[in-house]
């Protein structure tokens, strides 16, 4: 769950909305040669799902008991985070195995500074072996290690800039090459990947009290009686 603190309100957006509007990013995107080939397809699957484990943890979402607020995407127990992403790498494997690979790839790059924390050890070891296991199993060029890192970072690319937008960061983000600036609803990136075009923004979002939460049940309560509301922007080059 994406958590934006907005004076006295919280504006909750789930990792599946969220990667939805990365993939639509993605698919606007002409800077990156790959997307123009035949593994396109491949890559905005990936970049769709890359966070497909969330989805259990997004509709049960619990507290951080020291502030009584919803945990945060980069916060949450270890264990949350431990299970989530064997689980969405398996679902998304059991469509396109190099999208699999890529997703795993992911889970490698988000968490790599934890690389030497004996807790998750295990955790990159295994990841690092699906991913491989998963790769060897494609049909396509992405085996080769160039096109593979071409690939992820086009999934990468998607989720950083759905990110900016969506957590509404107000400083500028360097991002693979690109900076990054979010003006109020609008998301001016440079070098221009969109050749030229504007691109739409839109993205679902929940709206609750920025109260302290007594439980997670307190906080699903509180979910259950709000409206869904759109937020909606738009992205261009600069």
């Amino acid at each position: 769950m994406i958590v934006r603190n907005e004076n006295d309100t919280l504006l909750l957006i789930t990792q599946h909305d969220h990667a939805q509007l990365a993939s639509e990013i993605v698919m606007s995107i002409r800077s990156e040669p790959i997307l123009s080939g035949p593994d396109r397809d491949t890559v905005l699957l990936a970049t769709r799902e890359h966070d497909n484990g969330w989805h259990e943890v997004d509709i049960k979402p619990s507290i951080d008991p020291k502030l009584g607020h919803p945990y945060n995407f980069t916060s949450g127990p270890v264990l949350t985070k431990l299970q989530l992403w064997p689980r969405g790498i398996a679902r998304v494997a059991q469509v396109n195995s190099q999208a699999g690979a890529l997703v795993a790839e992911h889970a490698l790059t988000v968490y790599r500074d934890r690389r030497d924390d004996p807790e998750w050890k295990d955790f990159f070891k295994s990841i690092a072996t699906t991913r491989d296991t998963l790769l060897k199993e494609s049909k396509s060029d992405l085996p080769n290690q160039t096109v593979f890192k071409e690939a992820y970072r086009c999934v990468r690319l998607g989720d950083l800039l759905s990110l900016h937008f969506c957590a509404g960061w107000t400083s500028p983000q360097e991002v693979l090459g690109y900076r990054t600036e979010l003006h109020k609803t609008t998301l001016v990136i440079t070098p221009d990947p969109f050749d030229g075009a504007s691109v739409p923004l839109q993205v679902m979002a929940r709206r609750i009290p920025a109260r302290r939460y007594l439980h997670d049940a307190d906080l699903q309560s509180a979910l259950n009686a709000s409206n869904p509301e759109l937020l909606v922007g738009m992205a261009h080059g600069k």
